[in-house]
């Protein structure tokens, strides 16, 4: 066995391990797996003990792949400290909890007589003894706090808001609600029905749980304070960074930027105090921009994708899977547009929701293409689909190697491109754009704010004072114009997963950093397509040893 195989058979005895409790894994390697992710303590201590394993067997290889290594490497020593600060067995965080993995696992699907159809309802099936195998892991953690770092429970605002959306699925039955296939059995509907009873039953103990067992011993303050804030911010992003510079880069680009946008707003017509929320309202009004109902929602989203993607592929050296993308429209939140992988087996494709409130479907497209710009082409859909089609990655590298700063990084850098590459075809659009990036500059500000207690730097934007959820919530609302709702939960989830929050403008400064330092380099030389092909095809890891690579190969001078 040569090195470089030895390496790659360390990954895949890793990657074997998993599969017998994460069906990601089997799929990846395609052997069947569970039904559901494993979300027990035991399970949970295990894949530590692996991680821990694997770095050592790792560190004994001789030299082999060097990028596997690196970036196996990385992701094992980081995730195993999220697990040292108590924030992996601990974690309650709004819409990305692991309970929220039961959903995810059945959402959109329908039961239908086929295949198919039986393993949804042997995931179903399988949804009340996750919950209680994720309620056994929380009060493992809470009753064994003192191995952790930080705590042992999470803060009283992510239990509340855990348990009040755990409570609305109860109350609403979504998981009675699986859509059924015409002409489904009485036998299927039944084990639907019973199914969903008992999930009903599972959650309502979680919820039990979390209000009156964990929430009277949890912390009241909702920041994990300076000393742990790095280590989760490396956990996020595969990256130590000086929080204080940081902290003055998302500053200096939330005033750069609003300046761009109540420039450009003027110019669009909008007038007063607040330029940009004048030039949005006219904007919204406009019917070149407004798109009445779902169907037309629908239309304009794959049309926008389709056009999207023949206009990148000067770019890019695009893969014929890319064209396979579902677009899709839910009613069910407020203004959302989210991105889900393919199978790796091929059998559902990526898809690109664009959410919208129930009852009210009218949508103003000016905002939303830059969210579709990095939710689909160039973005994650490009992204993910180029990984899985470079037959040199191990499956790990292509299905499971998932890494907030890699991955956001590199959707908010296609947003930026995207204007590049002529995708923005109006200033309606770019002010869409710039937008975006003032909301996630505000998250850089607000998310070091809150969790480390440095006090807002005297600027013109909002003066100078101490973070609250409230001033994060209005620089949201004020500054980036999102919905005082959804600006609300947007504050919630950057306390509930500290340092998330940093990895779209981080990352994405890391690969213009990157860019433009081959660009120097290359002089006329340098091409851009040849620069994407290269970078991704080294596939997704922490930023800390994607910059190292990415700089060797940045020809010297």
């Amino acid at each position: 066995m040569s090195d470089t195989d030895l390496v790659r058979a360390i990954a895949d005895a890793y990657v074997r391990e998993l599969a017998d409790h994460e069906p990601d894994s089997a799929a990846a390697i395609g052997v069947d797996g569970p039904p559901l992710p494993d979300l027990g303590p035991e399970w949970l201590q295990r894949k530590y003990e692996l991680q821990g394993e694997t770095i050592q067997a790792l560190d004994a290889a001789p030299a082999g792949d060097p990028v596997l290594r690196a970036a196996l490497r990385e992701r094992l020593e980081r995730e195993r400290l999220l697990f040292d600060t108590g924030f992996t067995p601990r974690l309650v965080a709004g819409l990305a909890t692991p309970v929220h993995l039961v959903r995810y696992a059945l959402e959109g699907l329908t039961v239908t007589a086929d295949a198919a159809g039986e393993a949804l309802l042997r995931r179903l099936e399988a949804a009340p003894a996750a919950v209680r195998q994720y309620a056994a892991a929380l009060r493992w953690s809470r009753d064994n706090a003192d191995r952790f770092t930080g705590t042992g429970v999470a803060p009283v605002r992510q239990l509340d808001t855990l348990a009040g959306q755990v409570q609305a699925w109860i109350d609403r039955d979504w998981f009675g609600s699986i859509p059924l296939a015409p002409g489904t059995t009485a036998t299927a509907r039944a084990r639907v029905r019973t199914a969903a009873d008992e999930t009903a039953v599972a959650l309502g103990e979680l919820v039990v749980l979390l209000r009156d067992e964990l929430r009277p011993v949890a912390p009241r303050a909702d920041g994990v304070g300076a000393d742990q804030y790095p280590a989760l911010c490396a956990g996020m992003l595969g990256a130590r960074i000086d929080v204080g510079e940081t902290y003055a880069y998302g500053w200096s680009e939330l005033e750069r930027l609003v300046g761009e946008a109540r420039a450009l707003a003027r110019e669009l017509g909008g007038s007063g105090d607040d330029p940009v929320r004048a030039a949005a309202s006219v904007l919204d009004g406009d019917p070149r921009y407004r798109l009445d109902g779902v169907a037309a929602i629908q239309s304009w989203l794959t049309r926008r994708v389709g056009e999207t993607i023949d206009a990148v592929e000067p770019a890019f050296e695009l893969p014929d899977g890319v064209r396979q993308v579902e677009c899709l429209v839910s009613e069910a939140a407020s203004g959302v547009v989210y991105y889900t992988p393919g199978a790796p087996d091929g059998s559902t494709p990526g898809r690109v929701v664009w959410t919208i409130p129930s009852g009210v479907p009218v949508a103003a497209r000016w905002q939303e293409v830059t969210s579709v710009h990095h939710e689909g082409v160039p973005g994650h859909h490009l992204q993910f689909v180029l990984t899985a089609s470079y037959p040199g990655l191990h499956a790990w590298q292509r299905y499971l190697c998932h890494v907030h700063g890699y991955a956001e990084g590199w959707a908010h850098y296609a947003e930026q491109l995207s204007d590049e590459l002529g995708l923005i075809r109006d200033p309606a659009e770019r002010l869409g754009l710039l937008l975006g990036q003032i909301w996630r500059s505000v998250r850089i500000v607000a998310d070091i704010g809150l969790h480390t207690g440095l006090p807002i730097p005297a600027n013109p934007l909002v003066g100078e004072g101490e973070w609250t959820p409230e001033v994060a919530r209005r620089l949201l609302v004020d500054l980036a114009l999102v919905e005082p709702t959804l600006a609300g939960f947007e504050v919630d989830r950057y306390l509930g997963w500290p340092g998330q929050a940093l990895a779209f403008k981080v990352g994405a400064r890391l690969w213009a950093d990157v860019r433009a330092a081959q660009q120097s380099a290359l002089g006329d030389d340098f091409s851009l397509r040849d620069f994407h092909r290269d970078a991704l095809a080294l596939g997704p890891m922490g930023l800390d040893p994607l910059r190292e690579l990415l700089e060797a190969s940045v020809p010297s001078r």
